[in-house]
Order: C-alpha cells, then sequence, then structure tokens
C-alpha cells in the first residue's frame, strides 16, 4: 500500500510541478566556469606581484637588462588582463558550455553574464573607481597596509551585493552571496585584531579568490543535488558518466 501510495496520481503530478522549481535551481548553480575565472584570477595575481617583485629587486640591484625585461613582461600581461577583463565573458561562457556539454543547455549563465546582459555600470565604475583611489592613498602613505582589507571591504561588499540584487532576471544563485558575507567578515576579523594578516597582498588576494572559490564550489556542490533530484522527479535513469 504504501508503494500506491507513493505512485499515486496525485503524488506524480505533485512531482511534475516541482521539476520547473529544480530545473531553475540546477541552472542556476552551474558555478564550474566562475571556478575557473577564480583560477585565472588568482593565477594572474600572483603572476603581477612576482613580476612586480622581480622588477623592483632588478631596480634596486642596478640589473638595468633584467629590469627592462620585467617592465616590457608586465606591459604584456597588463594588456592581456585588460582584453580578459573587457572581452573574456565571450570566452567564459564558451568554458561554461564546454564543462557542461554532457549535461544540455540551459538559459544563460549562473552568475556570469548571460547573452544580452551587461553587470550594472555604475558598480562597476564605482569599483573602479574606489580601487584606485585606495590604491592612491596607499602609495602616498595615507593609508596603513594593514587596513587595506577592510578598508577595500567598505565599497567592495556593498557593490558586490548590489550586483547580486540588480542582476536581471535575478541573482543566478544566492549561494554566491557569500562571497561578500565572508569578505566582510574577514575585514571585521582584521580590525578586531584577529592574527589573519599575511601582508597586503595576501590579504587582498586570498579574501577576493578564496572566498569566491567557496562560493563558487558551493553553488557547483548543490547543482549536483538539484541535477539528482530533477532526473529523480522526471523517472530518468541516472547515466554511468
Amino acid at each position: 500500500m504504501g508503494e500506491e501510495e507513493r505512485d499515486s496520481p496525485a503524488d506524480r503530478e505533485a512531482g511534475v510541478r516541482e521539476i520547473p522549481k529544480w530545473a531553475r535551481r540546477y541552472a542556476q548553480n552551474r558555478t564550474l566556469a566562475v571556478v575557473v575565472a577564480h583560477l585565472i584570477f588568482l593565477t594572474g595575481g600572483l603572476a603581477f606581484a612576482g613580476l612586480g617583485y622581480l622588477t623592483v629587486r632588478a631596480v634596486m640591484h642596478g640589473a638595468k637588462a633584467q629590469a627592462a625585461g620585467c617592465v616590457v613582461v608586465l606591459s604584456g600581461l597588463t594588456v592581456l588582463w585588460a582584453w580578459f577583463t573587457i572581452a573574456g565573458q565571450g570566452a567564459m561562457q564558451k568554458v561554461s558550455a564546454a564543462l557542461y556539454r554532457g549535461e544540455g543547455e540551459v538559459s544563460g549563465g549562473p552568475w556570469l553574464w548571460g547573452e544580452g546582459e551587461r553587470p550594472p555600470r555604475g558598480a562597476v565604475m564605482t569599483l573602479a573607481f574606489c580601487s584606485l583611489a585606495q590604491a592612491g592613498l596607499g602609495l602616498i602613505g595615507a593609508l596603513p597596509a594593514h587596513y587595506a582589507q577592510p578598508v577595500s571591504a567598505l565599497y567592495a561588499v556593498p557593490i558586490m551585493i548590489w550586483i547580486g540584487v540588480t542582476r536581471a532576471p535575478e541573482p543566478k544563485t544566492a549561494l554566491m552571496f557569500l562571497w561578500p558575507m565572508l569578505y566582510g567578515a574577514h575585514a571585521v576579523l582584521m580590525v578586531a585584531g584577529a592574527p589573519i594578516s599575511r601582508g597586503v597582498a595576501f590579504d587582498l588576494l586570498f579574501p577576493v579568490v578564496g572566498y569566491g572559490l567557496v562560493a563558487a564550489l558551493g553553488g557547483h556542490i548543490y547543482s549536483r543535488h538539484a541535477r539528482r533530484r530533477l532526473r529523480a522527479l522526471a523517472k530518468t535513469p541516472e547515466s554511468e558518466e
């Protein structure tokens, strides 16, 4: 009798009504491309830091040829990074399609801007202005290096939440809000004196990339759950993959 109750028309109808909800959740949490983007950002950040260190060291030791070489490589990396920042969205959409090619297509991508969508221009310009202003204050010594991450959280966290909330047609995955939440918590811990500082480069790079990876991986794990739930509702047998 228990089996009959589970397979009753009412239960099957309720399961069918659940399919759109779980399909939407699955689509919203396909975040592997976001993981790739963060790994690229981490690699770029380490490359910039390493080249900057080598350039300064070469100048201090009078190695003009080595310093010039570092500047040339650093300039090329800057151009490449600018291209990735401006035009890399299309490339990341292709990466997302390749990563999920065995799972079908969905409208739009999680957290990445879908076709025809653009990040809020005001938010991006505000973030860029505040970042440059903070960098300038740091260069002239008006901002202690220890407080670089907490100060950045004052504008980065609201802007990250603003971008997530104002996305059209909706935030792709609520799990990405873990990113600004953890970034803000990190800033509070630093102001409170927690021994987590490892230098300005680490203090900025780790929260940006590390917490972004945590949020993106959380979305990916949830997408696996949503996919299993969706397949169960659709009565589709699991593939060997």
